[in-house]
């Protein structure tokens, strides 16, 4: 999931037990139009408990072959932040690493009797074989029907010899700060655990491109992965997914993604198997005063269009360049981070509304998203890697990525960017995957970033960056400089050793 973090005081919930947090009772001062203001004493978090709690379940997986628990993807937090120190590996299964099979546990919820559940996808990543236990103590075979990795999301099938309890997903963009909630779940093995807190904050950022998460001080802990974030009515208004803690164990401060981003996720998954993620070809800029009032606006809101993508969805029109989007399809445009998950969560190949300002002159145009291709990796040719590089030279095989020292390589183009959001004046070459543990992920590469120069001479393909560093190899060089650019166009350096 990525975009650049400063500070990822983050720890994916997955390792021990199936956790559900239950937060209780209405907001003490309801939304506007209520007749009158709800309090706790007004609901019964027992009686809401007992009705909800058979539809959380354990979700338990595990692995066959070589490699530790830490082989699963974690989030690096850079150095010298403060409580580096206190983050450790939250992947680890319950025998430690090295251990096999690893085993380890999460939560989940059912959505459909038919028995669709939901949970997070760093629950079941890697999984050989995947088990959902239902309160009452069965265990059932679960089939992976679809992940999300930039939601961190995943959908599973189980057979149910009967109707499962199933519940639903509310509308999260109507929950306001200070509302009460309830998590349930199985942290560190508890199973059917209850935890009642308030939404702390909305629209959190982590680490993803497309992170809109619910802060909330409802307990999270271990083993909450997955688990839903009910409103007082019951409904999911979140899933569980990490938490900021320098212990180990909640300080109050977790994050759930949102309902309005997960169901129609889920959705996809479901039918399709996959995320279909629309696009719009265009690339936005932050609308400052200045910027506002060149392009003829008064008012510094939404985005700039700064360029067109050629042969993108809006080529041709009718959005052109120096337009300010203020809308799209209904939803008010405040960052350019809100477009592009707005975007991505419209309907593919039908029309949405945009408004507009052009000229000082404020209109509604009509785009229509198409599908997003994500950068797509090689399944033929041979494989390029740091443990097969040729003597001779590089082998000629333009367009296709490139792997070594756990860095997948891909060219740089409008796909990418728009996936990763990277500035238009970024050039270079698209680093697509970093394995964890590798020599990239020690240094830490993330995906959406850009190698520019490999020892100050600039790239623009996978296989320049692969023949630059054989080169270093054969004159017995043990360590290469990268000039790396965030996606943002932040430069930095990294000294990448050659093993």
């Amino acid at each position: 999931m990525s975009k650049t973090v400063d500070s990822l005081f983050v720890r994916r919930l997955a390792g021990l037990g199936l956790a559900v947090a239950l937060a209780a009772s209405t907001p003490l001062a309801g939304p506007a139009g209520r007749a009158e203001a709800e309090t706790l004493s007004d609901v019964s978090i027992a009686d809401m408990a007992e009705r909800l709690l058979p539809s959380v379940v354990n979700i338990s997986i595990s692995q066959e072959g070589d490699g530790d628990a830490g082989d699963r993807p974690v989030p690096k937090v850079p150095e010298g932040q403060p409580f580096e120190e206190f983050f450790e590996d939250f992947f680890d299964g319950e025998g430690g690493p090295g251990s096999r099979p690893v085993s380890s546990l999460g939560s989940g919820f059912i959505i459909d009797p038919d028995g669709i559940i939901v949970t997070n996808n760093h629950v079941i990543e890697n999984a050989d074989t995947i088990s959902v236990t239902l309160a009452d103590g069965e265990t059932l075979d679960a089939t992976l029907l679809g992940v999300d990795d930039k939601t961190d999301l995943a959908v599973l099938k189980v057979e149910p010899d009967a109707p499962l309890p199933a519940v639903k997903f509310g509308d999260s963009r109507t929950v306001r700060i200070g509302e009460w909630v309830v998590a349930i779940g199985n942290p560190f093995g508890l199973g059917g655990s209850v935890t009642l807190g308030i939404v702390s904050a909305r629209g959190r950022e982590l680490d993803g491109p497309y992170d809109n998460f619910i802060q909330t001080d409802a307990a999270i802990n271990k083993g909450n992965s997955g688990g839903p974030l009910f409103n007082m009515d019951g409904e999911v208004i979140g899933i569980n997914t990490a938490i900021l803690s320098p212990s180990g164990g909640s300080i109050g401060i977790g994050f759930a993604v949102p309902s309005e981003l997960a169901e129609n996720i889920v959705d996809q998954l479901v039918e399709f198997g996959q995320t279909r993620r629309g696009w719009i070809g265009i690339r936005v800029l932050e609308v400052s005063d200045d910027l506002a009032a060149s392009l003829g606006s008064d008012d510094p809101s939404g985005v700039a269009v700064g360029s067109i993508i050629e042969d993108g969805p809006s080529a041709g029109g009718p959005l052109e360049e120096g337009d300010i989007i203020l809308s799209f399809d209904g939803h008010p445009i405040e960052s350019p981070r809100d477009l592009p998950r707005f975007v991505a969560e419209s309907r593919i190949g039908e029309p949405a509304d945009v408004e507009i300002v052009r000229d000082g002159e404020r209109m509604t145009v009509q785009v229509t998203p198409q599908l997003l291709e994500e950068p797509e990796l090689a399944e033929s040719g041979p494989a390029l890697t740091d443990e097969a590089l040729p003597e001779d030279g590089v082998p000629d095989q333009p367009g296709l990525p490139v792997s070594l020292y756990g860095l997948t390589l891909g060219d740089l183009d409008d796909n990418g960017r728009a996936l990763y959001q990277i500035d238009g004046d970024v050039e270079g070459v698209l680093i697509t995957e970093v394995e964890p543990d590798s020599a990239g992920a020690d240094e830490g590469l993330e995906p959406g970033m850009v190698i520019v120069e490999v020892e100050q001479d600039a790239v623009s393909t996978p296989q320049e960056v692969r023949s630059s560093i054989v080169k270093l190899i054969s004159e017995g060089r043990r360590s290469v400089s990268l000039m790396v650019a965030a996606p943002d166009g932040a430069l930095s350096i990294v000294s990448l050793v050659l093993e």
